[in-house]
C-alpha cells in the first residue's frame, strides 16, 4: 500500500472511529472543538496499522508535517509567527509549547480531513454591521518589518504570485502595497 493509500484508509477509519471534541470556546457563542489529544491517541494507533510515521517540525517562519511510509513521504506546511510579546505573561517556554500544539493540530487536521465546523458556525454576525466591520478593519494591525520579509521571502520561495494572494484572502490596498513592495524587493 502506497503512502497516499495509507494516509486514505486512516481518514475512513478514524472519521468512523467515533472521536468527540471535548474543547470548548467558552467565549462569544462558545463552541466545541477538536483538542489535539482527541484525535491524536487514535491517529497514533492506525498510523501504527498502516505503518505511517510523523515528523513534525517548526521554526519562527515556517511549521511542518510530514508523513513516512518507507521511503515515501508527504509534507504539510503552514507559515508560523512568533511574536516577540509573550501572551499574559507567559515564560517563553510555555509560548513555544503553545505553538508546538497549536500547529501540529492545524497540520495533523489538515493532513486527515479532521474538520471544526462548529467554529465559523458558532460566529454570530448578525451583531456585526458594516459600519463595525469598517472600523474593526481601521484598527487591526498590519505585520512589523520582520514579519513583511518573512511573508514576502516565504511566498517568493513556495512560489506564489503576491497578487493571487491579495485576491485569495482580500488584504485591503494599503496592507497590499507594502507586502507587494517588500516582495518585489526580495524577488530582484
Amino acid at each position: 500500500m502506497t503512502l497516499n493509500e495509507a494516509v486514505i484508509k486512516i481518514r475512513v477509519e478514524l472519521q468512523n472511529s467515533g472521536i468527540k471534541q471535548t474543547g470548548y470556546n467558552k467565549f462569544g457563542k462558545g463552541f466545541k472543538y477538536f483538542e489535539l489529544g482527541d484525535f491524536l491517541p487514535k491517529l497514533n494507533e492506525l498510523m501504527l496499522n498502516e505503518g505511517v510515521n510523523d515528523l513534525f517540525s517548526f521554526s519562527k517562519d515556517i511549521a511542518i508535517l510530514t508523513l513516512i511510509k518507507g521511503e515515501e513521504k508527504q509534507s504539510y506546511e503552514m507559515p508560523s509567527m512568533y511574536f516577540d510579546v509573550l501572551p499574559n505573561g507567559m515564560q517563553p517556554i510555555q509560548y513555544l509549547g503553545a505553538l508546538n500544539t497549536y500547529y501540529k493540530r492545524y497540520l495533523y487536521m489538515n493532513a486527515f480531513g479532521i474538520t471544526d465546523g462548529e467554529i465559523i458556525d458558532s460566529i454570530d454576525n448578525t451583531k456585526v454591521t458594516p459600519q463595525k466591520k469598517l472600523e474593526a478593519e481601521k484598527d487591526k494591525k498590519w505585520l512589523n518589518e520582520d514579519q513583511l520579509i518573512k511573508v514576502a521571502e516565504w511566498l517568493i520561495e513556495k512560489g506564489y504570485e503576491v497578487t493571487k494572494v491579495r485576491n485569495f484572502y482580500k488584504v485591503n490596498k494599503e496592507n497590499f502595497f507594502k507586502l507587494e513592495n517588500e516582495y518585489n524587493k526580495r524577488k530582484k
